[in-house]
C-alpha cells in the first residue's frame, strides 16, 4: 500500500507538472545538474559533510514551518515513518550518488539524521507577542508581522547568533540562508480575497509592491552582518557580494510561487517541494541565475493567476 502522504505529494507534483508546460524542462535540467554536482561534491570529504548539513538543515526548516503535522499525527498510523519517507524521497536525487564514492557513509548518515528530524514534534504555542511590531513593519506586510510573532524566539535568536558570528567564515552566510528560508515560510498561507483586493491594485502592481518592500526588508536586515563579514573575511568577498542578490532572488521566488498558486485562505503545502529544491540551490551563490530565472517565470504565472481575483 502506497504511503498516503507520498500519494498526496505525488498528486500535488502532478498538478504542478501539468501547469508548468515547457518550463518542466527547466526543473528537470536543474534536478539533473544538481544531482551531478552533488556527486562531484561527495568526492571531497569536507564538501560532502557540508552537503549533508545543507540537506539536513533544509529538511529541518521544512519540518519546523510545515502546518500539516497535527493532521499527520492524528490521522495517519506511524506518522514519523510517513514524514521520514517524504524527506528521504525529497533528498534522494542529491544523496543516493554518495554510495558509489569514498564518502558512501553520507547516505546512511543523512537517513539517520532525517529519521531524527521526523521524530521531532516542533509544535509551538501561539500567543500574542510583540504587539508593537506593527510600529516597525507596516500592517500591509502582514506576512512578516504574523511570521515573526509566530516564530519570534527562533527568529530573534538566530539573527543575534548571526550578528555574534559575523566575523567568522561562511557560518553567518549559512545562518542567514537559514533565516531566508524561515522568512519565505511566512508566505505559505494565503490571505482572504478582501485583503488581496485592498488598495484596488492591478495584479502586476500588487506583485511589484510585494517584491519591492520585501527586498527592502531583506537589505535592512542583512546589511549589518554582511558588511561586518565582508570586512573580516575579505578573501570571500565575491561570495559575500553575491549572497544578498541570491537571497533576494530566493525570497522573490517564494512570493511569486505563492501567488502563482494562490487560492483564498488555502495553505499551498505542495509548494514546499519546489521551494525546497530552489532553496538548496540558493545556498551556492554561483547558482544565482536559477532562482532569478524562476522568479521571473513565476512572476508572470502569478500575474495571470491573480487577474481573475482582482478583475472579476
Amino acid at each position: 500500500m502506497i504511503n498516503p502522504l507520498l500519494y498526496i505529494r505525488l498528486k500535488q507534483i502532478k498538478r504542478e507538472i501539468d501547469g508548468l508546460g515547457l518550463y518542466l524542462i527547466i526543473f528537470v535540467a536543474i534536478a539533473l545538474l544538481f544531482s551531478y554536482l552533488a556527486f562531484n561534491q561527495y568526492e571531497n570529504s569536507e564538501q560532502a559533510w557540508w552537503l549533508v548539513v545543507l540537506m539536513s538543515a533544509a529538511c529541518l526548516t521544512i519540518h519546523y514551518s510545515r502546518k500539516d503535522k497535527p493532521f499527520i499525527y492524528k490521522q495517519l498510523e506511524k506518522p514519523y515513518l510517513h514524514i521520514f519517507s517524504e524527506y528521504a524521497l525529497l533528498t534522494l536525487p542529491f544523496s543516493i550518488s554518495s554510495i558509489i564514492t569514498k564518502n558512501w557513509f553520507c547516505f546512511p548518515l543523512l537517513l539517520l539524521i532525517l529519521s531524527g528530524i521526523s521524530l521531532l514534534k516542533l509544535q509551538f504555542k501561539r500567543k500574542a507577542v510583540l504587539k508593537n511590531l506593527s510600529a516597525l513593519i507596516s500592517a500591509s506586510n502582514f506576512e512578516w508581522i504574523s511570521g515573526i510573532r509566530k516564530q519570534h524566539i527562533f527568529f530573534i535568536s538566530l539573527y543575534l547568533v548571526v550578528l555574534g558570528f559575523s566575523w567568522v567564515r561562511i557560518l553567518p552566510l549559512f545562518l542567514l540562508w537559514f533565516l531566508t528560508i524561515m522568512i519565505a515560510s511566512f508566505f505559505q498561507e494565503n490571505e482572504p480575497i478582501y485583503i488581496l483586493r485592498e488598495g484596488n491594485k492591478t495584479a502586476r502592481r500588487l506583485l511589484l509592491d510585494k517584491l519591492k518592500v520585501n527586498i527592502k526588508y531583506i537589505l535592512i536586515l542583512y546589511s549589518l552582518p554582511i558588511i561586518i563579514n565582508a570586512i573580516f573575511v575579505q578573501e570571500f568577498l565575491l561570495i559575500i557580494l553575491l549572497f544578498i542578490p541570491t537571497q533576494i532572488a530566493l525570497l522573490c521566488f517564494a512570493i511569486s510561487l505563492k501567488y502563482a498558486t494562490y487560492k483564498p485562505q488555502i495553505n499551498q503545502l505542495g509548494n514546499n517541494i519546489a521551494f525546497s529544491i530552489i532553496a538548496i540551490l540558493s545556498a551556492m551563490p554561483y547558482f544565482l541565475p536559477i532562482p532569478v530565472i524562476l522568479s521571473i517565470v513565476y512572476f508572470y504565472k502569478a500575474e495571470k493567476n491573480l487577474n481573475p481575483y482582482l478583475h472579476d
